[in-house]
């Protein structure tokens, strides 16, 4: 299936494989109950597709969840998402104690025409409705960008509205066909920075990314 970034939602026809029995069974119980992983980095060998998902423990909320890796044939994947959006993530019930928060937060996206969606633990308590997010958890996002400039006019956005909200904002920007950077870093001048992709982790130019 082309086209495949990090950070997608996939929904798979079986199983996917993992290195352990243990995890194996996570897997296999996490795709019975139609649940979606996300799509990582390729392992180094074969034409798999990286995935991760995360899970808790009932029986002990208390316990960090548990981040899971697995892998399998792209062909398996039988539909996608991109990762749910900011005002999604804002619906989620744990949301509540950080509403002004994520009001402002949309208020101003919506304002700069930025489309944010939302990754990691906050996106697995909205998707799932289990313990992932803790009181000093970032919000993870991913922006996608089509040029430099408009990466640069997206990390500035970050780095001035996170100064007014109650969460560390953590996360990367997208540049479709190329990979994702951590929009911290396009903050920083650094003639290169590090581009990640399902097949590639390294630094490029930051004349690469289009202008």
């Amino acid at each position: 299936m082309s086209g495949l970034r990090r950070h997608t939602l996939v929904w798979l026809s079986q199983a996917p494989e993992a290195e352990t029995d243990d995890d194996r069974a996570r897997a296999a119980a996490w795709h019975l109950s139609r649940r979606p992983f996300v799509v990582t980095r390729r392992p180094d060998d074969g034409g798999d597709i990286g995935l991760g998902f995360c899970t808790t423990d009932p029986a002990h909320p208390e316990v960090r969840p548990r981040r899971v890796a697995a892998r399998t044939d792209p062909d398996r994947i039988i539909d996608r998402l991109r990762p749910p959006t900011l005002k999604e993530i804002a619906c989620c019930p744990a949301a509540v104690t950080q509403a002004l928060s994520f009001e402002r937060l949309i208020s101003a996206s919506d304002q700069a025409g930025l489309d944010v969606r939302v990754y990691g633990s906050w996106m697995w308590q909205a998707l799932t409705g289990e313990p992932h997010v803790h009181a000093a958890s970032d919000l993870d996002v991913v922006i996608d960008v089509a040029d430099l400039a408009a990466a640069d006019r997206a990390a500035a956005f970050l780095a001035r509205e996170e100064q007014a909200l109650s969460f560390r904002i953590d996360g990367e920007l997208s540049f479709p066909g190329l990979g994702e950077i951590q929009w911290r870093e396009m903050l920083q001048d650094k003639d290169e920075v590090l581009l990640k992709s399902i097949d590639t982790l390294q630094l490029v130019s930051r004349a690469r990314l289009g202008r």
